[in-house]
């Protein structure tokens, strides 16, 4: 059973004042959504209420299999029910069919499943609009209960009439937004933001984030949604801490990632090693980050890290002392990052291929 087809379809029979109910064939509640089951009476023909029990029953002409149910007892204001309600139904399910047809258009647009010839059916079958800008936000769910998150992320994301919810699996799922009047990647990122703390603040359900570039037409739809996805892959083994990663402003972490563990490896060994592991302790190397964090800007680091700005300088006199690299010169400072990050890499790649 659909779960999302499910919640349409409450949504819909919820706004009826009547007290109907919607069964499976063998009697069990499927709205309201509830552990009851209900002893059904024969019923042989599509449209033809049956009484028992003080409940009017009636086989679903639009979804075989199901069965709507009613307490009201005047006949003509039960038939009257059935039919409307029947109708309702119906309408749900072919506008539900219309879009798993467009979501899958989708998905094999984004996976770039299909030929030139075939793309340009599918977007003329569906009219997917040819040439505008768009920018594909992948957002993945680890805590999704019984729903996908697409269902979820359906009743929250807000969109224009330009933007489509893919659903790629229970987990994730891909919004193709159209970026037309957008200034730059800030805006989308804020975006990304407001979506997280919708979620957070009403469900209490978080969502990472990851934003590929922007497609000028649907043939490049599906680079944007493998850049998505590997800005996601990379944020994790690089920056964990983060719930949003922007392909385009990962190039370093793009740079790190395509090396070999073991070229990583070497070179991080080469100024992390046994004789500078007493030198690069925690407190260390959170005075550095926080050093870089700040621009390499020494009032402003001490006073985040509330030491005194001659203490900041002392640690960093002593790091090129016993290295050779003094941070406060924009070289040593990133090529000290890049070694630190390389960690990451090779850290990241082979715990990939021990888990394959």
């Amino acid at each position: 059973m659909d779960n999302r087809l499910l919640y349409q379809l409450q949504q819909v029979l919820g706004r009826l004042r009547a007290p109907i109910s919607l069964l499976d064939a063998e009697g069990n509640s499927l709205i309201p959504n509830e552990d009851i089951r209900f002893t059904l009476p024969p019923l042989a023909q599509p449209g033809v209420p049956v009484a028992q029990d003080g409940r009017l029953y009636q086989l679903c002409q639009s979804a075989p299999g199901w069965v709507i149910m009613t307490t009201i007892t005047d006949a003509d204001a039960a038939r009257d029910a059935f039919v409307l309600c029947d109708a309702m139904i119906g309408a749900v399910i072919a506008a539900n069919e219309a879009g798993n047809d467009l979501n899958n258009a989708y998905q094999r647009i984004l996976q770039n499943e299909l030929s030139l010839a075939e793309l340009d059916a599918v977007v003329d079958e569906h009219a997917i609009p040819a040439s505008i800008p768009r920018c594909v936000l992948l957002m993945h769910m680890v805590q999704v209960h019984q729903r996908s998150a697409y269902e979820i992320l359906q009743e929250f994301l807000p969109g224009g009439s330009s933007d489509v919810l893919v659903s790629m699996d229970k987990h994730t799922a891909a919004f193709v937004k159209d970026v037309s009047g957008m200034e730059d990647e800030d805006e989308l990122r804020q975006f990304a933001c407001a979506v997280q703390e919708t979620l957070m603040g009403e469900i209490a359900l978080s969502v990472t984030v990851g934003i590929g570039e922007v497609a000028k037409t649907v043939a490049d739809l599906h680079a944007s949604y493998r850049q998505a996805r590997r800005a996601i892959e990379i944020g994790r083994a690089f920056a964990p801490e983060r719930t949003i990663h922007v392909y385009r402003s990962m190039m370093l972490e793009r740079f790190l990632s395509d090396l070999s563990p073991e070229m990583a490896e070497h070179y991080h060994s080469l100024l992390f090693n046994r004789s500078t592991a007493r030198l690069f302790g925690e407190e260390m190397l959170y005075t550095i980050e926080m050093f870089f964090k700040k621009d390499l800007n020494l009032s402003d680091t001490a006073r985040q890290l509330y030491i005194h700005r001659n203490t900041l300088v002392y640690r960093l006199d002593k790091v090129q002392r016993q290295v050779g690299l003094d941070l406060r010169k924009f070289e040593d400072a990133v090529t000290f990052k890049m070694l630190l990050e390389m960690r990451k890499c090779g850290n990241n790649k082979t715990k990939g291929k021990k888990g394959r």
